[in-house]
Protein backbone atom coordinates (compact mmCIF):
# COMPACT_ATOMS: atom_id res chain seq x y z
CA UNK A 1 0.00 0.00 0.00
CA UNK A 2 2.99 2.57 1.17
CA UNK A 3 4.48 4.33 -2.31
CA UNK A 4 7.67 5.93 -1.27
CA UNK A 5 8.45 6.52 -5.20
CA UNK A 6 5.67 9.38 -5.47
CA UNK A 7 5.67 12.87 -6.08
CA UNK A 8 2.15 13.66 -5.02
CA UNK A 9 0.25 17.23 -6.37
CA UNK A 10 -1.92 19.14 -4.94
CA UNK A 11 -5.87 18.29 -5.69
CA UNK A 12 -4.74 14.66 -5.52
CA UNK A 13 -6.60 11.66 -3.45
CA UNK A 14 -4.50 8.68 -2.19
CA UNK A 15 -5.19 6.52 0.63
CA UNK A 16 -3.06 7.73 3.43
CA UNK A 17 -2.21 7.21 6.88
CA UNK A 18 -3.54 9.86 9.18
CA UNK A 19 -2.20 10.03 12.75
CA UNK A 20 -5.08 11.53 14.59
CA UNK A 21 -6.70 10.75 18.13
CA UNK A 22 -10.03 11.02 19.80
CA UNK A 23 -12.16 13.27 17.22
CA UNK A 24 -9.44 13.08 14.63
CA UNK A 25 -9.29 11.13 11.94
CA UNK A 26 -7.00 7.95 12.40
CA UNK A 27 -5.51 5.18 10.14
CA UNK A 28 -5.75 4.85 6.59
CA UNK A 29 -8.53 6.48 4.22
CA UNK A 30 -8.63 8.70 1.46
CA UNK A 31 -6.71 12.12 1.97
CA UNK A 32 -6.40 15.33 0.04
CA UNK A 33 -2.91 16.42 -1.10
CA UNK A 34 -3.18 20.57 0.16
CA UNK A 35 0.64 21.18 0.04
CA UNK A 36 1.73 23.31 -3.06
CA UNK A 37 3.53 21.53 -5.38
CA UNK A 38 7.36 23.08 -5.13
CA UNK A 39 6.69 21.87 -1.21
CA UNK A 40 5.50 18.47 -2.26
CA UNK A 41 8.66 17.71 -4.80
CA UNK A 42 11.42 18.87 -2.42
CA UNK A 43 9.73 18.05 1.25
CA UNK A 44 9.71 14.03 2.41
CA UNK A 45 6.80 15.68 3.75
CA UNK A 46 3.04 17.08 2.57
CA UNK A 47 0.11 18.64 4.06
CA UNK A 48 -2.98 16.71 3.10
CA UNK A 49 -6.81 17.03 4.42
CA UNK A 50 -8.65 14.16 5.00
CA UNK A 51 -11.73 12.58 3.76
CA UNK A 52 -14.51 10.62 5.21
CA UNK A 53 -17.86 9.01 3.94
CA UNK A 54 -19.63 10.07 6.81
CA UNK A 55 -21.26 12.40 5.53
CA UNK A 56 -22.82 14.58 8.31
CA UNK A 57 -22.79 18.02 8.87
CA UNK A 58 -22.66 18.65 5.49
CA UNK A 59 -23.52 22.79 6.01
CA UNK A 60 -20.28 23.19 8.02
CA UNK A 61 -18.46 25.74 5.87
CA UNK A 62 -15.49 23.75 6.45
CA UNK A 63 -16.63 20.41 4.96
CA UNK A 64 -16.86 20.25 1.27
CA UNK A 65 -19.17 17.43 -0.25
CA UNK A 66 -17.81 15.07 -3.13
CA UNK A 67 -19.69 13.04 -5.67
CA UNK A 68 -18.28 9.67 -6.22
CA UNK A 69 -20.44 9.78 -9.69
CA UNK A 70 -18.32 13.15 -10.40
CA UNK A 71 -14.64 12.34 -9.08
CA UNK A 72 -13.97 8.60 -9.07
CA UNK A 73 -14.36 7.84 -5.46
CA UNK A 74 -15.58 4.97 -4.47
CA UNK A 75 -18.34 6.45 -2.05
CA UNK A 76 -19.65 9.75 -2.06
CA UNK A 77 -17.34 11.85 0.12
CA UNK A 78 -16.62 14.60 2.44
CA UNK A 79 -13.29 16.57 2.31
CA UNK A 80 -12.77 17.95 6.39
CA UNK A 81 -10.63 20.75 5.66
CA UNK A 82 -10.86 21.88 9.66
CA UNK A 83 -8.20 18.77 9.90
CA UNK A 84 -5.12 19.25 7.88
CA UNK A 85 -2.39 17.04 8.87
CA UNK A 86 1.67 17.08 7.95
CA UNK A 87 2.69 13.51 7.03
CA UNK A 88 5.98 11.54 5.83
CA UNK A 89 5.33 10.69 2.22
CA UNK A 90 5.85 7.23 3.26
CA UNK A 91 2.57 7.29 4.75
CA UNK A 92 0.58 7.83 1.21
CA UNK A 93 -0.16 4.79 -0.69
CA UNK A 94 -2.30 4.06 -3.69
CA UNK A 95 -3.02 7.05 -5.92
CA UNK A 96 -6.95 7.33 -6.15
CA UNK A 97 -7.55 10.40 -8.42
CA UNK A 98 -7.15 13.81 -9.28
CA UNK A 99 -9.84 16.72 -7.91
CA UNK A 100 -10.96 19.26 -10.66
CA UNK A 101 -10.63 22.67 -10.74
CA UNK A 102 -14.68 23.49 -9.28
CA UNK A 103 -14.10 20.47 -6.47
CA UNK A 104 -10.47 22.49 -5.39
CA UNK A 105 -12.03 26.01 -5.46
CA UNK A 106 -14.30 24.27 -2.87
CA UNK A 107 -11.74 22.91 -0.48
CA UNK A 108 -9.77 25.96 -0.91
CA UNK A 109 -12.66 28.11 0.23
CA UNK A 110 -13.44 25.72 2.73
CA UNK A 111 -9.80 25.71 4.08
CA UNK A 112 -9.78 29.64 4.34
CA UNK A 113 -12.70 29.54 6.05
CA UNK A 114 -11.54 26.95 8.63
CA UNK A 115 -8.60 28.71 9.38
CA UNK A 116 -9.76 32.37 9.23
CA UNK A 117 -6.19 33.68 9.08
CA UNK A 118 -7.44 35.76 5.50
CA UNK A 119 -9.10 38.22 7.86
CA UNK A 120 -5.62 39.91 8.95
CA UNK A 121 -5.16 40.75 4.85
CA UNK A 122 -6.21 43.03 3.04
CA UNK A 123 -7.22 43.29 -0.84
CA UNK A 124 -3.98 43.60 -2.25
CA UNK A 125 -2.13 41.13 -0.14
CA UNK A 126 -4.08 38.71 -1.10
CA UNK A 127 -3.87 38.96 -4.45
CA UNK A 128 -0.08 38.95 -4.55
CA UNK A 129 -0.48 35.52 -1.82
CA UNK A 130 -2.65 34.13 -5.05
CA UNK A 131 0.09 35.14 -7.46
CA UNK A 132 3.11 33.57 -5.63
CA UNK A 133 0.36 30.45 -4.89
CA UNK A 134 0.32 30.36 -8.60
CA UNK A 135 3.51 29.78 -8.90
CA UNK A 136 4.41 27.64 -6.39
CA UNK A 137 1.77 25.23 -8.14
CA UNK A 138 3.17 26.03 -11.49
CA UNK A 139 0.02 26.53 -12.51
CA UNK A 140 -2.29 28.65 -15.31
CA UNK A 141 -4.01 32.10 -13.66
CA UNK A 142 -7.58 31.69 -13.89
CA UNK A 143 -9.55 34.71 -14.13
Amino acid sequence: MINTDINPMIGEIYLMRFSGTNHEQAGWRPGLVFQNNVGNAHSPNIIAVPLTTALKKQRMPTHVVLSAVETGLIKDSMVLCEGPERMSKEHVGTYITTLGKEDMAKVARAYLLATSVITFLGLEEITAIWYDAIKLNNAQIIV
